[in-house]
């Protein structure tokens, strides 16, 4: 707790910095870009359990505005509900809408469709809305608010009634998140 705390006040105040010179160029996205984002949030309906994630995505601005790119993640959650650290990992492609590139911030809108896999499999889906804080170099700082979904988790437990060594495939459900989401793009 005490690192990510340490490390979103770090981003903040390079953020700060960055951002505290005089903007006389803009610098427009185009082309290749690479994001690493790291989110903190909490599960809806599902005893409030916390989450924590990493991701990165890499893909290309086509027109200044608009964002295609693939990318992954590693997300750590309680599905169970018996404080337990899950895995799941998210494979997924991205779009992002930059809603003004004249200036350094902006309003992005950011939405992610995919499947994950690790301990449980199934579709995954991530809408987010935030700030975009670019710099007069290939640099920016994102703040969003997102919210994931992850559907159909599926858990495969030991069935012990007829056959101790068989598995069966057990209907999980949707698990729901709404997190707090920081990344930086280069």
């Amino acid at each position: 707790m005490k690192k990510r705390n340490l490390f979103f006040a770090l981003l903040l105040s390079v953020s700060a910095m960055v951002f505290a010179q005089e903007n006389n160029n803009v610098w427009m996205p185009h082309g290749y870009q690479g994001f690493l984002e790291m989110n903190s949030g909490f599960q809806i309906a599902n005893k409030g359990n916390s989450t924590t994630g990493v991701s990165t995505t890499h893909g290309f601005y086509f027109n200044g505005h608009t964002y295609v790119g693939i990318g992954f993640g590693m997300d750590f959650c309680d599905i169970r509900g018996n404080n337990s650290s899950d895995i799941i990992i998210p494979f997924f492609a991205n779009v992002n809408y930059l809603f003004s590139n004249k200036s350094n911030v902006s309003p992005v809108v950011k939405m992610r469709l995919g499947s994950y896999v690790g301990s449980y499999h199934g579709t995954y889906g991530d809408l987010g809305i935030g700030v975009r804080f670019g710099s007069r170099r290939d640099f920016a700082v994102t703040v969003m608010v997102t919210g994931t979904f992850y559907s159909n988790i599926k858990d495969n437990r030991m069935h012990t009634d007829e056959y101790p060594s068989s598995y069966v495939d057990v209907d999980g459900k949707n698990i729901s998140t709404v997190s707090l989401r920081f990344g930086i793009e280069w």
